[in-house]
């Protein structure tokens, strides 16, 4: 059996061994990928737009030119997220407070501080837990938050946690019992008559996650508190890091990017992204292919959860998962219906508005939201679990950013055994590293020749991140 990879246990000793005063990692992490997108001029809208008739209404097309730019290959997951926590906790821009109303009440929260920009804004839920609700309308009621609840998987869970003994917050193992018991995360109530009231027993629903019951998936067969290594359906905590991190409002995904100085996207870098240069219907990597992202084809109570935020094909400017998965948190505030003006980079800020944008869909919603076009929003304040983000910043032609050009091809890759690397220009200075998706550094070495074979006997299966000068590519390892 191959051995996990334990994330609390590198994190833990990544910050209690470094001084707190090199922590202040504002140079974006290596393994966020960021792809250049050239702009250009392109319609922006669709008049043609499945959807309810406000939001057939809301995107009517126009010219747009947008600049270049480029994006984050990827939604920011639950590993890259956590980086991003520890290193603005350690700067004091964040703090852990308990919610007092609605549907944080006595959850633990995210908060910015006073020596943040984003002072009393609330960033993550690390309560967070999957969405309980009435999906199908099964009691007749007309209401999801009053009567009995159809519960989603219960993988839908905050992936993130704080360890109070080393005051670092780390990506939870769906393994360990001290994280999850997920016989106890499967207990949930119905809603009585008042809305989102919760009355009555306590229900449960394991079996129907574990493979039996309504048999909705298998995931948690096999488990128990006291061998919890036998559900050998359950994702990894190697796995999970790799997902999106969900459960964020908007202000936790501008903290993010305010901290490495970059942005979120804005509407329009969004949907011209998607459109991948050739107006495509749909946000999937050929426009059409819809089988490939990750919605709810089924239809219904949606059964599912996200999958690793690199997975499925790649669009033409290399981006994943812009259909489905989860939802993205845009920059701008939405207001409707677009202004069909020609205009270059747009960017709608309203003063006062709480109201952001959002785009793509995500693992449990329709088929119409998978559309380029199609526009959605919500409170700032919002965020469950399917609420997440990527990040737009500067093409690199255009960085003041000094990097080492390095021009290095990887083949084969996806890899086996044994990767060469071909390298433009090399010295006696250059060295190779290998870093894990979660940023730890696992090889190191000298370059030696232009073509240089490198053993990949010690990298388990899974995605990692080359790294020569300031120039990072990805490596898939089979």
């Amino acid at each position: 059996m191959e051995k996990k990879l334990h994330i609390i246990s590198a994190l833990l000793f990544i910050f209690l061994i470094i001084p707190k005063s090199t922590l202040r990692a504002q140079t974006l992490p290596s393994e966020i990928l960021m792809k250049d997108i050239d702009g250009g001029t392109f319609t922006m809208g669709n008049n043609s737009l499945t959807g309810n008739p406000d939001q057939k209404v809301a995107a009517p097309e126009h010219e747009v030119t947008v600049s270049a730019y480029s994006m984050s290959e990827a939604e920011i997951t639950n590993a890259q997220y956590v980086v991003f926590l520890n290193a603005a906790f350690n700067e004091g821009l964040i703090k852990i407070i308990s919610g007092t109303g609605g549907p944080d009440n006595g959850k633990r929260l995210i908060q910015g501080t006073v020596s943040s920009t984003y002072n009393g804004k609330i960033l993550y839920t690390l309560d967070g837990i999957r969405v309980l609700k009435d999906h199908g309308n099964e009691d007749g009621d007309s209401n999801q938050f009053t009567g009995s609840i159809e519960p989603e998987n219960p993988l839908n869970i905050a992936y993130i946690d704080f360890n109070q003994t080393a005051n670092v917050f780390y990506v939870k193992d769906p393994f360990n019992v001290n994280d999850f018991n997920w016989i106890a995360v499967c207990n949930y109530q119905d809603y009585g008559t008042t809305q989102m009231v919760f009355e009555g027993a306590t229900l449960n629903d394991f079996d129907d996650w574990a493979g039996t019951g309504q048999n909705y998936s298998d995931e948690l067969q096999g488990w128990t508190e006291s061998n919890p290594s036998a559900a050998t359906n359950l994702p990894t905590q190697t796995e999970v890091s790799g997902w999106p991190v969900t459960f964020i409002r908007w202000w936790g995904a501008k903290a993010f990017a305010e901290y490495y100085s970059v942005n979120l996207p804005t509407e329009a870098q969004w949907e011209f992204a998607a459109k991948g240069g050739a107006n495509f219907q749909d946000a999937v990597h050929d426009g059409a292919d819809i089988s490939d992202a990750n919605w709810n084809k089924a239809g219904g109570l949606a059964t599912g959860h996200v999958r690793s935020a690199i997975s499925g094909t790649a669009n033409p400017f290399e981006l994943y998962n812009l259909a489905g998965n989860s939802w993205e948190w845009i920059a701008d505030n939405y207001v409707a219906p677009y202004d069909t003006a020609a205009v270059t980079d747009p960017f709608v800020e309203v003063s006062g508005s709480t109201l952001r944008c959002w785009r793509g869909g995500s693992w449990n919603y329709h088929e119409a939201t998978l559309q380029t076009a199609i526009r959605f929003f919500d409170e700032e304040n919002r965020g469950n679990d399917h609420f997440g983000f990527r990040i737009a910043g500067t093409h690199s032609t255009l960085s003041t950013d000094k990097f080492i050009e390095t021009g290095f091809k990887l083949y084969p890759n996806p890899a086996k055994d044994y990767l060469t690397i071909s390298i433009m220009n090399i010295n006696n200075q250059t060295t190779i590293k290998i870093y894990s998706i979660t940023g730890q550094l696992i090889q190191s070495q000298k370059i030696t020749s232009k073509n240089e074979r490198i053993k990949l006997h010690n990298l388990s299966k899974g995605i990692f991140i080359i790294k020569i000068g300031e120039i990072a590519k990805r490596l898939v390892v089979e």
